[in-house]
């Protein structure tokens, strides 16, 4: 907690002094997306002001959208982007898919992320062609099959992507064909670390110099969230719906956030 206290007063220094703004607004589905509902909500954070900013995708965990996903919105603000919060259970009747996980697919959730690029790069304020994705869960899992080379992430604007404790596939999940980054608790129960390991270890891994992991020792799943380390019940590898351990390890969630911010840094142009 003490850790979630001093970024958000770090966030709060940054920000004295320069006006921000959040909008709700609704983007249509792209033409091509099958059984997607007319338009998805999501929230937009930005500065006010000179630009036009990279900016970044943010996809919610199995809980849906909380206070977790625009914290880290306003963090991404404090570093220079525009910030997306893209709720892709509402419009669809969901508000938690924790143990029905598929209730809600990767593959559609792709649909959103491309829906969400078309939208930010039709904006004045944002530097076309310059995207990110950030995804916590089941908004990792997303990223771990958007990120596969048919998918053509790079065509809708994005460059870079970070998944947060996802499902990782060391069988289908071997054609990334951009920048991937991967931040996982050594201990997770939930989205097992060592299908990562073996994704990162696979000979058919395409582009592996792109692709980094790292792994937090004791860390949980879930492990930035400023919560007590907790038991939940939660669908997971198999369909098996049991007792997952969750919550924050001060550690791993201070180096996860360097390491976010240096790694779209280095893969999307500088916020002006």
């Amino acid at each position: 907690m003490m850790q979630h206290l001093l970024l958000s007063a770090s966030i709060l220094a940054v920000l004295v002094g320069c006006q921000t703004t959040s909008d709700t607004v609704r983007f249509p589905a792209p033409a091509w997306a099958t059984n997607s509902p007319a338009a998805i909500t999501a929230r937009v954070f930005r500065l006010i002001g000179e630009g036009p900013f990279p900016a970044v995708i943010v996809l919610h965990g199995c809980g849906g959208v909380d206070g977790h996903h625009t914290g880290w919105a306003e963090t991404l603000v404090s570093w220079g982007y525009v910030a997306m919060v893209v709720d892709s259970f509402g419009a669809r009747g969901f508000q938690s898919v924790c143990t029905s996980v598929s209730a809600v697919t990767p593959r559609t959730r792709g649909y959103d992320i491309a829906g969400a690029s078309e939208y930010l790069q039709s904006q004045p304020y944002v530097l076309k062609g310059e995207l990110g994705l950030i995804g916590f869960s089941h908004g990792g899992w997303t990223i771990m099959k958007a990120v596969q080379s048919n998918n053509k992430l790079e065509n809708q604007g994005v460059k870079a992507a970070i998944a947060y404790y996802p499902y990782c596939d060391p069988v289908d999940d071997v054609d990334v064909d951009l920048p991937l980054l991967v931040l996982i608790g050594a201990e997770d129960d939930w989205t097992p670390a060592d299908r990562c390991r073996r994704l990162q270890a696979s000979p058919a891994l395409r582009n592996a110099s792109q692709v980094e992991m790292i792994f937090y020792p004791g860390a949980y799943h879930a492990f930035d969230r400023p919560i007590p380390v907790q038991d939940m019940l939660g669908q997971g590898e198999g369909g098996t719906t049991a007792t997952r351990r969750i919550g924050y390890n001060p550690s791993a969630a201070r180096d996860a956030v360097r390491q976010t911010e240096d790694f779209l840094k280095k893969h999307l142009k500088s916020p002006p």
